[in-house]
């Protein structure tokens, strides 16, 4: 799919996840509306927000209540062209985007790789079973005879390094049930076909059922939320990508077994029409415009390319034609504008 500017859907949602890591304002609101003014865009523009998601534990309760505002403009309307003029739906999207880059930069932490999570397993198996092993929260999700034994005590494992804080360990739990023929789950998942057995899942339902007896009911409510996401988002996510979402969420599980004081209102976003309606103006430019840097370059026949080239020269390619299409939207509406250099 392309978007109403001609870009790579997949291209534009990385660009957007990309100016949120970077912090870069202009570009993060230019693909914003490119997704919003593209018609049946607007859940990769909600996919690539959770991607965006690094921290903050009420960043997702409020990414789910968006999306259902939105979702419901979206059926309200009908017609795509409403609903994209419609300020409540650009403000809604703004909004988010402006939270996202306003997030704090955690300490980044990554999944251990896969030599290190077989170590750690290695290591883990010799310890004594955990009482968690036997906890309510485990036994309420784990199921006789569908699943394994073996991600019954894992689970139990698992909640114990949360809870003394061995992130790695818990990390490791994790990454080594998601490697093929290691444990057997039972299917869950809304999602067809072999995600539904998919152990994401069972720790997912595993994370909502233990923050249940939590003292603050904002835990199992983003734990909710984040189920959400991943019914609503699987297909669009890459499985890298869902293993971002997910190291996300286990570090605010981190959080609420460590007891850390957690921020649950929400500070108000200032917003005026103007700045919301900008990038909007940039769209409209790049599609008045007639120059050959807007439109998007021909594609070569797959038998006219080049096979010597590599992956960063190809990389590299892209990026720059990407560059173009924003410094030719840049000149369009400057020169709308009546502004010159």
């Amino acid at each position: 799919m392309t978007t109403i500017c001609g870009y790579e859907l997949v291209d534009v949602r990385r660009s957007l996840r990309d100016a949120i890591d970077q912090r870069n304002r202009r570009a993060a609101n230019r693909w914003t509306a490119e997704l919003v003014a593209t018609p049946g865009a607007v859940g990769s523009l909600w996919a690539s927000y959770w991607l965006a998601w690094v921290d903050g534990s009420t960043l997702p309760i409020l990414l789910r209540q968006s999306w259902a505002t939105v979702e419901a403009a979206a059926q309200g309307h009908g017609d795509w062209v409403a609903f994209r003029n419609d300020p409540d739906v650009r403000a809604a999207a703004a909004e988010m985007t402006t939270r996202l880059l306003n997030q704090p930069r955690p300490t980044p932490v990554v999944w251990p790789t896969k030599e290190i999570t077989l170590y750690d397993i290695g290591v883990i198996r010799e310890q004594t079973v955990p009482a968690a092993a036997d906890s309510r929260a485990v036994m309420s999700v784990w199921k006789r005879g569908e699943d394994d034994m073996e991600i019954r005590i894992l689970a139990g494992r698992w909640l114990t390094f949360l809870e003394t804080g061995d992130t790695r360990s818990a990390l490791s739990i994790i990454s080594w049930t998601m490697m093929p023929a290691k444990v057997k789950c039972a299917a869950r998942g809304p999602v067809l076909g072999k995600a539904r057995t998919s152990a994401i899942w069972f720790w997912l339902e595993l994370g909502r059922s233990v923050t249940s007896v939590t003292k603050h009911r904002g835990w199992p409510t983003m734990c909710a939320a984040i189920s959400h996401a991943f019914e609503t988002h699987w297909k669009r996510w890459t499985a890298s990508e869902r293993m971002r979402v997910l190291l996300a969420w286990v570090l605010q599980l981190r959080t609420c077994f460590a007891g850390t004081a957690v921020e649950w209102s929400a500070t108000p976003v200032d917003q005026r029409t103007e700045e919301i309606d900008l990038p909007y103006k940039e769209v409209a430019a790049e599609l008045a415009g007639s120059g050959a840097g807007i439109r998007p370059p021909q594609q070569l026949e797959p038998q006219t390319q080049s096979k010597s080239k590599s992956k960063s020269e190809s990389k590299i390619e892209t990026l720059s034609k990407s560059e173009a299409k924003m410094a030719a939207a840049d000149a369009a509406l400057a020169a709308m504008l009546g502004i010159d250099d």
